[in-house]
């Protein structure tokens, strides 16, 4: 059945009402609201989609899985993301800041899989030329595969091309960028990126076609567009890192094939993105254990463990108010720390310009970090460098005592892998009360308050004043 309906709409933001208004309740402008006429079709809707078109339900035991539902891309780093590579028929969204390196990873990605399947690389944001320039780069000598290029705007014309070919695999860059004729509003715009990420989806689902897209973000770091698009996808990945340093954090923040909070990290080179199989070095200075208010943290980003650098600096201050700099953890974490030193191990630092650092510049967000920052404070106030082979992990409570995070065996046996001396942890929940073996000639120390940290080092002077 077709109706006629009358509306207004917000020529600045594509909001929608059904009566006319001086200025738009949603943007505040004045003026924008125009008449348009739609013809409603209520008879059909394109968002139903159904995988068996006989029957509303089945049975879980009728549902038939096969071992190929998963595709490998050729990128380790990628695949451990995702949960082992490419769920066939999935929708996923990436999304970073501009420069970040969004594009050159989904290229890349691209260039791999289509040696395996039938690729379409849709760059409404690009011409056809300009993005075969950007794939020679990358690609080198080797070959493209089945990949096709299009930089088609028009979503159903697109749509109609997809239902006439059968490709395994679209990357869309990016959803921001494509729009449909019968949606008012301009590419961007609220209504145009729900309803073109619709349609994507019921393409995707209908043909079993694994689609990738690439999201803009706005200037706080959100995600463009509606909190729809990131609910409906299948997976979401953000695209971290400073364009000033050399290397890209790859973050999983919903996964419905694995595991979240998953990072994989990458350098960016002129010939593209490469992989980094040993971060624990890659994030290590060289002149560590040579100064003071440096110490080795253990860390576990989703089922990754490595080491990094904590590096404090603590100085004297003719200021009213003392200065507290961090980079790379919460500030508010710092303040904590620095609160339960003076309280449980009278060491003050209301004189004190405190600069703290995470060595790369990443950021670290798990509580693991706290007994790390505590060493490298003790470190800097009494002015004598950690060991180089030692590391801490642990979070620190109000009351200085020291608590187990989630984890901890994972870290100590790569602490252990990594040829470390001594690692200092927290005690473990462990029912049969035996310590646990690790290998090498690691010695772990158990930690239940901080400042046992001292105690356990006298015989090396290191914190003694």
């Amino acid at each position: 059945m077709v109706k006629k309906r009358t509306s207004y709409v917000c020529s600045n933001c594509s909001y929608t009402t059904p009566k006319w208004m001086g200025r738009c309740p949603e943007c505040g402008e004045w003026n924008t609201l125009e008449e348009k006429d739609e013809t409603v079709v209520t008879e059909q809707n394109h968002r139903l989609f159904q995988s068996s078109p006989d029957a509303v339900y089945t049975h879980i035991s009728e549902v038939e899985t096969t071992d190929s539902e998963r595709v490998k891309t050729g990128y380790k780093e990628f695949d451990r993301i995702l949960g082992g590579g490419v769920v066939k028929g999935s929708y996923n969204l990436i999304s970073g800041h501009p420069g970040i390196g969004k594009s050159t990873l989904m290229l890349q990605i691209a260039l791999e899989l289509s040696k395996q399947c039938k690729v379409l690389y849709l760059s409404a944001e690009e011409s056809i030329t300009q993005v075969k320039i950007r794939f020679e780069r990358l690609a080198g000598k080797q070959g493209c595969g089945r990949l096709f290029l299009s930089n088609e705007s028009n979503l159903d014309k697109l749509r109609a091309k997809l239902e006439e070919e059968d490709f395994d695999i679209l990357f869309c860059d990016s959803i921001q960028s494509v729009y449909s004729p019968s949606v008012l509003g301009i590419p961007g715009s609220v209504s145009q990126i729900k309803e073109c990420a619709v349609r994507l989806l019921e393409t995707a689902k209908r043909k079993d076609i694994t689609v990738f897209v690439v999201g803009h973000v706005t200037k706080n770091g959100e995600i463009a567009g509606p909190m729809l698009l990131e609910h409906m996808v299948d997976s979401v990945l953000i695209f971290e890192g400073d364009s000033s340093l050399g290397y890209r954090v790859l973050r999983c923040s919903k996964n419905r094939f694995g595991a979240t909070d998953e990072i994989g990290i990458f350098t960016m080179t002129s010939n593209g993105l490469h992989e980094v199989e040993n971060p624990s070095q890659f994030f290590l200075s060289d002149n560590l254990g040579t100064i003071s208010g440096s110490a080795r943290a253990l860390v576990l980003e989703g089922t990754r463990p490595f080491l990094v650098e904590v590096q404090s600096l603590v100085t004297s201050s003719n200021l009213p108010q003392p200065r507290r700099v961090v980079t790379g953890i919460d500030s508010g974490r710092l303040a904590m720390i620095c609160a339960i030193l003076e309280k449980r191990c009278d060491i003050y630092f209301s004189n004190f310009d405190i600069f703290v650092n995470i060595a790369g510049g990443l950021k670290i967000k798990t509580p693991s970090i706290d007994m790390p920052l505590a060493a490298s404070l003790f470190s800097s106030v009494f002015n004598l460098p950690l060991p180089v082979d030692w590391a801490f992990v642990g979070e620190i409570g109000l009351g200085g005592e020291v608590r187990e995070v989630p984890g901890l065996d994972i870290m100590l046996k790569e602490g252990a892998r990594l040829g470390l001396s001594k690692i200092f942890a927290p005690h473990e929940r462990s029912s049969s009360g035996k310590e646990k073996k690790y290998p090498g000639k690691t010695e772990i120390i158990r930690i239940s308050h901080i400042d046992e940290i001292r105690e356990h080092t006298a015989s090396t002077n290191i914190f003694d004043r």
